[in-house]
């Protein structure tokens, strides 16, 4: 039974790798110095998966704790829970200043790319584009 739920717990590890550009930690928690199920740069991600797919999953607020606690010992800047039913999808467990993060600087690029005539334009004269406009239209949505 619990070679199963190694495997099952391994392909959501591979899956989350695969689509944040990060890797797998391969024996994670079996060492002092490897923590965590992926990190990707400066991203700490601790994967929690079922066994079979269940409409529902029991939060614990140890693993946000042991979570919090190892992304820092592994000098990570932020963390995050992945979280799957049982199914090929991921729910992520953050704290807030990271959603509030994430959030605003989403809607950053979106200025940026309307500020460029969006994404499919080759028009754009990037000589005339400055650091300092860019850095204003960010900064007006990270304030």
């Amino acid at each position: 039974m619990k070679d199963s739920t190694r495997a099952k717990s391994s392909i959501q590890e591979k899956r989350i790798a695969k689509a944040m550009g990060g890797r797998q930690v391969v024996g994670s928690g079996s060492t002092p110095f490897l923590k965590g199920d992926v990190v990707v740069d400066k991203l700490f991600i601790e994967a929690k998966t079922k066994m079979n797919p269940s409409q529902s999953i029991t939060v614990k607020k140890g693993w946000i704790d042991k979570a919090k606690e190892q992304s820092l010992a592994m000098r990570k800047e932020d963390y995050a829970i992945a979280v799957s039913f049982g199914d090929p999808k991921e729910y992520y467990l953050i704290e807030d200043t990271l959603m509030e993060d994430l959030y605003k600087s989403r809607e950053a690029l979106r200025a940026v790319i309307d500020a460029l005539g969006g994404l499919d334009d080759r028009l754009v004269d990037l000589d005339n584009l400055t650091g300092n406009g860019i850095r204003a239209l960010i900064r007006g949505h990270l304030e």
